[in-house]
């Protein structure tokens, strides 16, 4: 049995991405694949029971049919992170290794996800290379590339993970395509110089970015006014329509797979947006659009949400919502194994655990 910690050196980075990716492959390769989120900190509720929102996804879309409390048996709730400072024992380690056992049992390779950045935990213990070195298992790091600071990042967390042997390799994520030619050219030989693998460069891509209609209702607790049916539908961008009609409309038609968040008083803006044709119109305020508004709408299927809170508010909930969305659907699934068969050399992350593909 073989099995790998995938860490990053920043939150949001893409490891749930990269656990979901690599695990699909190799189900496909005929081997049986567990998972563990060992620190659950997107803590939700499931049928009366607190679990990571991560492991959910991952579970549901891999069909692992492992126990949750095994899955992610720790919860970074304020209570353990009360008592860690407090020097009070929880046993955490055992609580760990008991869980890993439970979930290696009958599998080929097991995937565990690191908890935010790759020192998170150290408080109590359970930082990403701590975790590693008590389940005697190797570190992939994954990096979100957005600028040329992203390389001290991996020098430090090298030096954090302390022997290189525990370290097979890194992936750089979300590359932006204007730095394809430095990055590649420049960047991956210096690294490799340095003694550290680099198992692929994978570039921005919308659809990872991009969230559902469906799940900005979910998140904004909204109302659905017009075209329920059209939920279903990807957003890339968002749009704030606080601004005189004429440009309104100059500026939603630069902007496609947008959705305009704008005051549920401002019908002009509301139908500026509406005959841009943009994705979704997010009403904010509680208060609801005039009827023509919504017979608009819904002649041009463009869904129509209403919010109970202010423009303000809505804006910073879709700032951590577009760019930060979990992967729940089949689609997004699709194009993260896509990206990692053209961009990773699966082979060689196979092989760095002792596992051979037959692709």
């Amino acid at each position: 049995m073989a099995s790998i910690l995938v860490s990053s050196s920043e939150e949001y980075s893409g490891k749930s991405s990269i656990c979901m990716g690599l695990g699909k492959i190799f189900q496909e390769n005929t081997l049986k694949i567990g998972y563990m989120k060992p620190v659950g900190n997107l803590l939700i509720d499931v049928d009366g029971s607190l679990t990571d929102e991560d492991s959910e996804g991952i579970k549901r879309l891999l069909g692992i049919e492992d126990p949750a409390k095994y899955v992610t048996p720790i919860h970074l709730t304020d209570s353990l992170i009360d008592d860690a400072l407090k020097g009070v024992e929880k046993d955490l380690d055992k609580r760990l290794s008991d869980a890993y056992s439970v979930i290696s049992k009958d599998k080929d390779v097991i995937f565990v996800e690191g908890t935010g950045c790759i020192g998170g935990g150290s408080m109590y213990g359970l930082s990403d290379p701590e975790v590693a070195s008590k389940l005697g298992i190797p570190m992939l790091l994954v990096t979100r590339f957005d600028s040329i600071s992203a390389i001290d990042r991996i020098l430090c967390d090298v030096r954090i993970v302390g022997d290189k042997a525990t370290l097979t390799g890194v992936i750089l994520n979300e590359v932006p395509r204007n730095m394809e030619d430095r990055v590649t050219e420049i960047v991956v030989p210096f690294l490799e110089r340095k003694g550290i693998k680099v198992f692929g460069v994978i570039y921005e891509d919308h659809t990872l970015r991009s969230v559902f209609i469906s799940e900005i209702v979910e998140d904004l607790h909204a109302e659905v006014l017009v075209a329920p049916d059209k939920l279903d539908q990807l957003v890339e961008n968002y749009l704030v329509g606080a601004m005189e009609v004429g440009s309104a409309i100059k500026y939603f038609r630069r902007q496609p797979n947008s959705v305009v968040i704008t005051g549920g008083d401002r019908a002009d803006i509301q139908m500026a947006a509406i005959d841009s044709r943009v994705k979704c119109l997010i009403l904010t305020g509680n208060m609801r659009p005039s009827g023509a508004v919504l017979a608009s709408a819904e002649e041009a299927g463009i869904p129509v949400i209403l919010v109970r809170g202010d423009t303000m508010n809505t804006i910073e909930r879709m700032e951590n919502l577009i760019g930060h969305a979990h992967i729940k659907q089949q689609v997004k699934l699709d194009r993260v194994t896509e990206l990692l068969r053209n961009h990773l050399d699966i082979n060689a992350i196979a092989e760095s655990i002792g596992i051979e593909l037959n692709e």
